[in-house]
């Protein structure tokens, strides 16, 4: 006898709550579609009507978590249809991750309250302020079911997108990098994992992701991404064409987004243009005159400072002996460290500090001067270049 208590008081709860749930409000929950592919947009309603007139009701729908779906609320709205008598509708936008029988389900909490606790919150001063005494009531909603199927072919993308390429220039020099951006745009699943452009042998690669704008609509996210590429190597190159698989579950088709390719040409250029102070070094077979004044105002302020030295050593009576690296640590600028090292140290094994000294100058490199002209130092010094 005691068993079969054990066994019906908690129907016998469940079945007390549901009937007074009843009597509270009503719900109604659905969907769309009841039938979908992976990664397709299902729009999700669940409505709450108030049934019970007397005191002020609140509701609060929140869906069970799961690694089957990815679902976002899209709006909440509520409606005074009369006195004590709201309706209240969430829309969520449901992703679902798995080919199988989805059981979405929600928790769902109706709280009560009365005119007086209401007004408690809106009286005093903004200090005093109480939060609203409420009976709660925790509904048992039985799970919504979706049946997802699998693509019959694989896709990057699932929704209505186009992808454009545009390039700031196909020739560079050894020491230039080129700007390559990509735009996707459209309607559909997001995925944050998609990478265009893939490491290549002997070309040096940095990438951005920019999310230009993203908004959550009932056919999907409504997306704006920008993939920024800054390229750059030491011989010719090719980026491949981009071919990006897509379904449309607007239209029931699928389709291809390709972008073409770029065949890159990679000028080598006599180091001593790099005298001129520009980002694009001088190919110019003739010398500019802002050039020569840049070389006229260096061997002054050069000349100026070797005499100042000889004048301060002769007033020494201990003088300084230069070392054999004073023109690595006494440069100030990348600029003038990349033209040292070309002339003077010009060797394969300070390449790399030249290439990240020119990142550094177009303040496109995480490091400092300081920290590669302390590399180079060390470098030179172990090697007694």
């Amino acid at each position: 006898m005691k068993k079969n208590l054990g066994k019906i008081l908690p129907l016998f709860l469940l079945f007390t709550t549901t009937l007074f749930a009843q009597t509270l409000a009503k719900y109604h929950l659905s969907a769309n579609k009841t039938k979908a592919y992976v990664k397709e947009a299902v729009e999700i309603t669940f409505k709450a009507d108030q049934l019970d007139h007397r005191d002020v009701m609140f509701f609060f729908v929140t869906p069970k978590k799961s690694d089957d779906y990815e679902i976002k609320l899209l709006n909440k709205k509520t409606t005074e249809l009369s006195y004590h008598n709201y309706t209240t509708t969430f829309t969520y936008i449901l992703f679902p991750l798995k080919a199988k029988e989805l059981r979405v389900a929600f928790d769902f909490t109706i709280k009560v309250a009365s005119d007086e606790a209401v007004a408690q919150v809106y009286t005093g001063s903004r200090d005093n302020v109480k939060w609203i005494d409420t009976e709660d009531t925790n509904v048992t909603v039985p799970p919504l079911k979706l049946q997802i199927k699998q693509l019959p072919q694989p896709v990057d993308l699932v929704g209505d997108f186009t992808l454009k390429s545009k390039i700031n220039t196909t020739t560079i020099n050894q020491y230039e990098s080129l700007h390559l951006l990509y735009t996707l745009k459209g309607k559909g699943y997001k995925d944050n994992n998609i990478t265009l452009l893939h490491p290549q042998k002997d070309v040096t690669l940095f990438s951005e992701i920019n999310d230009a704008y993203s908004k959550l609509t009932k056919d999907g996210y409504l997306i704006h991404r920008e993939y920024i590429y800054a390229l750059s190597s030491e011989k010719d190159f090719t980026i491949e064409a981009i071919s990006l698989k897509a379904y449309s579950p607007k239209l029931q088709k699928f389709y291809t987004l390709t972008t073409p390719s770029y065949k890159i040409n990679v000028e080598k250029i006599d180091t001593s243009t790099l005298l001129d102070d520009k980002e694009s070094p001088n190919t110019q077979p003739f010398i500019r005159i802002d050039t020569i004044k840049e070389l006229f105002i260096y061997l002054l302020i050069f000349g100026s400072g070797y005499l100042s030295a000889l004048i301060q050593n002769k007033k020494q009576k201990k003088i300084k002996q230069p070392t054999k690296y004073d023109d690595i640590t006494q440069s100030n600028s990348p600029h003038e460290l990349i033209v040292i090292l070309l002339n003077r140290y010009n060797i394969k094994e300070l390449e790399p500090f030249i290439k990240e000294l020119e990142m550094i100058k177009y303040k496109r490199s995480s490091k400092t001067f300081k920290e590669v002209k302390k590399e180079i130092l060390t470098t030179v010094v172990s090697k007694q270049i």
